[in-house]
């Protein structure tokens, strides 16, 4: 595991002085990674989620990691997440919730301790059971490259090392491993494929996991390719005019695989697979069909598709300082400046908001929402949010985005307007003057 280890960094040029922030659940995979970081002398940092989904159990997960960073002098930390709360407000998996509850936490610790990598256990059983869950649920060549060792600040150094050499690693140092018990359960797809296919897997083939990496690693040289040839056909059928992208249909038609190349065209903008094939089979309707994922429109014309942002629109407005009403389009909005008295009371209409003056910089900016656009919601102490997560949590239909306003104080968004303030303009015991503003519309008179 040592020589894995020492092999990785100085395969892949990693200065061994940087800082390591190790992944540890208290599994057989991390505790081995975390041991042969810490013989090898590296700067590194532990880092352990309790996700709260097993109970007892994941308390005591928690408690063993902590008392083997204590045994070794392993500076560590420990993060409890409420997990189900979390996937059930993003309406997504637990595992998704908990993969992202974890790798967000380790790139915010990253950053404060300005460490360099985050270290995870991945190995080779992993890759492989990974490779059969993207060809189960369908994928492109992207799914059959597997997982990549490095990927940005995250490293992967035991993908090549399977499950059985980590166990003989930990048996041979006496170090002791936490075994989480739905392992071994038949619930989730990851293990109906780690007991019932890998072992048959093994059986036909003994070196099976090194004959998964070895094609991983001939899918990625495939990948490549198939990238630098979509690259050349993009470059003949794709053009530019005033902000639109036009993508010529008969040159589409004519290509090798035109369902593939659209979609490749496409798939950055939001459009999936069915909806590309609803493009392709509209090639004998009339001009004028529209096709719409996120805030992007896709027209058919007759020489071209043209697909453009529906929501970066020319009609950026400005509200000057003062007290006044400004009539934008069908919206009207009313400004209020006023002294903070002891009778003063919060509305708590939607259509109005109040902030603190003093933090307030005018003109203020009023726009259409934009890809990128964050706020700090009231209420959550300045933590970042992106509007696209906000319009989830909201339910927003792609009329409600595409409509959705903001104010702008400077850079800083203040207001999604008629549904939430920013934490960091609010009104608070110390305000002295409020800027109160009120919303109208011509569908709410």
């Amino acid at each position: 595991m040592i020589e894995t280890i020492n092999h990785f960094l100085e395969e892949h040029s990693i200065d061994k002085n940087a800082g390591f922030i190790i992944a540890v659940s208290g599994g057989a995979d991390s505790i081995a990674l975390l041991h042969a970081f810490k013989y090898l002398n590296l700067k590194i940092l532990a880092l352990h989620c309790n996700f709260n989904l097993r109970g007892r159990e994941s308390n005591m997960d928690e408690q063993f990691v902590k008392r083997f960073c204590d045994t070794y002098g392993i500076p560590h930390s420990v993060k409890k997440f409420d997990t189900l709360s979390h996937a059930k407000s993003k309406g997504i998996s637990i595992e998704m919730a908990a993969r992202e509850l974890r790798y967000n936490w380790f790139e915010e610790v990253r950053q404060k301790k300005n460490m360099d990598y985050i270290v995870v256990g991945h190995h080779a059983d992993d890759l492989a059971e990974t490779i059969f869950i993207n060809f189960c649920r369908g994928t492109g060549i992207k799914g059959l490259t597997g997982i990549r060792p490095i990927n940005g600040r995250i490293l992967r150094p035991l993908l090549d090392r399977s499950k059985n050499e980590i166990i003989d690693y930990i048996t041979l140092n006496k170090l002791g491993y936490r075994v989480d018990s739905t392992n071994n359960t038949l619930d989730y797809v990851r293990n109906k494929i780690r007991h019932l296919i890998i072992p048959v897997c093994k059986d036909i083939n003994p070196s099976f996991l090194k004959t998964v990496q070895e094609n991983c690693q001939a899918m990625r040289e495939v990948e490549q390719i198939y990238l630098y040839g979509i690259k050349q056909l993009k470059q003949q059928i794709v053009s530019e005019e005033n902000g639109e992208m036009l993508i010529h249909i008969q040159q589409t038609l004519d290509s090798p695989a035109p369902y593939t190349l659209l979609y490749e065209i496409l798939k950055p903008y939001g459009f999936n697979t069915t909806q590309v094939k609803d493009i392709l089979e509209s090639n004998d309707s009339i001009p004028g069909k529209q096709f719409q994922a996120e805030e992007y429109l896709l027209t058919k014309g007759r020489t071209y598709w043209r697909l453009f942002n529906i929501l970066e629109k020319e009609d950026e407005h400005t509200l000057m300082a003062d007290n006044g009403t400004y009539h934008l389009n069908n919206v009207t909005f009313t400004l209020d400046e006023m002294e903070i008295s002891s009778e003063f009371e919060i509305p708590k209409e939607n259509h109005v908001a109040c902030f603190d003056l003093d933090k307030i910089s005018y003109p203020l900016i009023v726009r259409h929402w934009s890809t990128g656009d964050w706020f700090c919601p009231l209420g959550m102490k300045r933590s970042k949010k992106k509007l696209s997560d906000l319009f989830i949590d909201l339910k927003f239909s792609a009329k409600q985005k595409k409509e959705c306003l903001i104010i702008q104080s400077g850079k800083d968004i203040i207001w999604v307007v008629g549904h939430r303030l920013d934490d960091r303009y609010k009104i608070t015991p110390g305000t002295k003057k409020a800027l109160m503003i009120q919303v109208s519309s011509k569908t709410q008179e």
